[in-house]
């Protein structure tokens, strides 16, 4: 048997070799025209040492176990190695001189055989580059899918899988494609991770058995060889896992497209490593036709700025269906007003009141209003009801969204009657509830769900559910979801705090929008007014539900200073950094641009005061900049705003109280 300790070591000699051989083949050789001169000199050489030192090092026992095959991204950044030994196929991720994953099992147990094991041979069948500009709504307009497929068969007694790898710049992900056009079920998962001993993991906690079940945990960290008893709900933690390597590094660990599949949580099980575990257990899944597994996913980053903009698991998703998604006018990014949080029981629901919500979604220049769970109850006549409110909104230019218990339209046929109820009344999207659950089954829902709404036109937004895989860029029509601890929570007394929103940006959302439904001044925790405001600009969301009552944001004149920044909130942006200062857990602070308005927007996560020494050198203007600056009154008694003159080259130095925020705009006159 290989030590696996040995082969790592020989991890450098294999490219070494290999360019060696291509060298070989070059047109023209690094010392002039003539490439078998070239070769002579530098190839033949290097490939005889690297060989060498091979032999000797494993006395000949690498053939024993079948060569490795080197994939690499198209700039040589990502590395991944496959190999077996004793059979069992293993593989190894590295960014430059950083490992990423160490020595690791891939494999599944599928029907009545475990592809992964007993492999007899290795072989890469093909390769192409991928290179395409594609749309995008998370951080920036555009995203550059840039990378290299590699196709690896996997000869396994009389079957031969295949397994698809594609390395990117900055990640590297891979699917099974097992043998066969049909399969039964799905038993296990052998897919695992072996993280660095000396990194740190951050993972999402909550004392409940709701941890699992709607994704709502606070983000905190520790080291790989705590996971397996780090929790008091067990091993199994939810995706992300969101890894800091040394030197400021990161990694993440996470699955892309997830369609006709269980969703992925990862299990500690000891030795630094975590494996693919599933909701159904041990029992497995039904396939129920020819399987391809989603995207395990890779991510790797070398500043915070470099992660947060990492596009891969939107790259991993297919593109919408050009048919169904044909005309997308009515796909419609926005922000909503929602009486359902701030709810008084006298009056929730009444029409009059909700009418009042919509009069005031107006006045803010919002986009949507959400009528939550009870409307269908508490109105005795709730089609001609919701027709009429729909009929009203319109007048303004609103939309309304709906709410639904998922298990309503679980059925097929339930679901369509009642997406065609509710477009006919006028309705623009839904938000349904209460999945609590990643079995494949809700999956197939969520998906079922997505196209059934966009043959009718409606938008849709998930709740009580699990983080996101990129599934809205085939299905654009979904506008966002939970699957995060969110200002839900403040009612529940489980309030959040603000450490844990200076983790998110870092973590749950690298994966995508959210429905945290932030700005939820009038229950805040232990945050300022500040920081609440500062949320609107931090968390993604093309649905950007907002939790305070909006009658209040008019009548109040706390909320006088922020109201011109409430109506022209930005919900997708042109163009996002993350500044010097930030760190996982304390300080979060982005620039974001739409059009020619820049916006910073930074909270503070602990609680003590922090400097930020705001840095305006992305902003290529010479001219004298004009800003509204936000900040905490003194005592957390409201805002303060202040116009100043900045410039771009010039420094300058905020103090963020405890648990504060901070906002400012900038406009300018760039064509950027």
């Amino acid at each position: 048997m290989i030590n696996r300790r040995i082969y790592s070591s020989l991890y450098g000699l294999l490219p070494m070799a290999r360019a060696a051989a291509l060298q070989r083949n070059s047109i023209v050789g690094p010392s002039g025209p003539n490439p078998h001169h070239a070769w002579r000199q530098t190839g033949w050489i290097t490939l005889k040492l690297g060989f060498t030192l091979l032999f000797m090092l494993l006395g000949g026992l690498l053939w024993a176990s079948g060569p490795a095959l080197t994939l690499a991204s198209p700039n040589k950044k990502i590395n991944a190695v496959l190999y077996t030994e004793n059979g069992k196929l293993f593989y190894r991720i590295a960014a430059g001189a950083q490992t990423l994953i160490e020595p690791a099992v891939l494999g599944l147990r599928l029907d009545d055989r475990t592809p992964g094991t007993d492999v007899q041979q290795l072989r890469l069948l093909r390769q192409h580059t991928i290179r395409e500009q594609r749309p995008s709504r998370l951080n920036s307009t555009v995203s550059l899918n840039h990378c290299i497929e590699y196709t690896v068969a996997v000869q396994q007694n009389d079957a031969t899988d295949t397994i698809a790898f594609r390395l990117f710049d900055n990640g590297c992900a891979f699917r099974y494609q097992p043998a066969g056009n049909s399969h039964a079920s799905l038993h296990e998962e052998l897919t695992s991770f072996t993280l660095p001993a000396n990194a740190r993991v951050w993972y999402f906690e909550r004392n409940n058995n709701w941890k699992l079940k709607s994704y709502a945990g606070l983000w905190m960290s520790t080291t790989p060889a705590k996971l397996p008893s780090v929790s008091s709900q067990g091993p199994i933690q939810g995706k992300p896992l969101v890894v800091e390597l040394p030197g400021k590094k990161f990694m993440v660990i996470t699955e892309a497209a997830l369609y006709g599949y269980s969703g992925m949580r990862l299990k500690a099980t000891g030795g630094n490593a975590v494996q693919v575990n599933f909701t159904e257990g041990a029992a497995g899944f039904a396939v129920n036709g020819k399987l391809q597994t989603p995207w395990r996913v890779v991510l790797f980053a070398n500043s915070l700025d470099e992660l947060v903009k990492n596009k891969i698991i939107e790259n991993l998703n297919p593109l919408p269906d050009k048919q169904i998604f044909r005309d997308q006018s009515w796909i419609r990014p926005g922000i909503a007003v929602w009486s359902w949080i701030t709810r008084k029981e006298e009056n929730y629901l009444e029409p009059v009141e909700e009418m009042k919500f919509i009069d005031a979604a107006a006045e803010l220049n919002f986009q949507f209003s959400l009528i939550d769970e009870g409307w269908e109850t508490r109105w005795p006549g709730k089609w001609q009801q919701l027709t009429e409110l729909c009929d009203y909104a319109a007048k303004k230019k609103i939309g309304i969204w709906v709410w639904k218990h998922s298990k309503d339209i679980l059925d097929t046929v339930q679901r369509n009657r009642f997406l065609d109820s509710i477009r006919a009344c006028g309705v623009v999207g839904l938000k349904t509830d209460f999945m609590n659950s990643e079995e494949k089954r809700f999956i197939e829902f969520e998906i079922g769900l997505l196209k059934a709404a966009a043959e009718r036109k409606l938008m849709v937004n998930f709740h009580g559910c699990q983080a996101p895989t990129g599934e809205s860029v085939s299905f654009p029509n979904e506008m966002t979801r939970e699957g995060i601890r969110g200002m839900e929570l403040n009612i529940m007394n489980e309030p959040i705090p603000s450490w844990h929103n200076a983790a998110l940006p870092f973590t749950r959302l690298l994966l995508g929008h959210s429905d945290y439904t932030p700005a939820f001044f009038s229950n805040k925790a232990n945050t300022t007014y500040t920081h609440q405001l500062a949320l609107l600009y931090l968390f993604n969301s093309p649905f950007q539900c907002i939790a305070e009552n909006p009658i209040t944001l008019l009548s109040d004149p706390v909320y006088k200073p922020i109201l011109p920044l409430l109506r022209s909130l930005p919900v997708t942006w042109n163009e996002t950094l993350v500044l010097n200062g930030s760190e996982i857990g304390k300080l979060a602070a982005f620039a974001r641009r739409k059009g020619k308005t820049w916006y910073v927007a930074v909270i503070n996560g602990t609680a003590t005061n922090r400097s930020f020494n705001l840095d305006l050198s992305f902003i290529r203007s010479k001219q004298n900049l004009q800003a509204t600056v936000i900040r905490d009154a003194a005592g957390d008694a409201g805002f303060i705003k202040e116009v100043k003159k900045l410039k771009s080259g010039i420094n300058t130095l905020f103090t963020i109280p405890a648990n504060g925020g901070l906002v400012i705009q900038i406009k300018t006159d760039q064509n950027l």
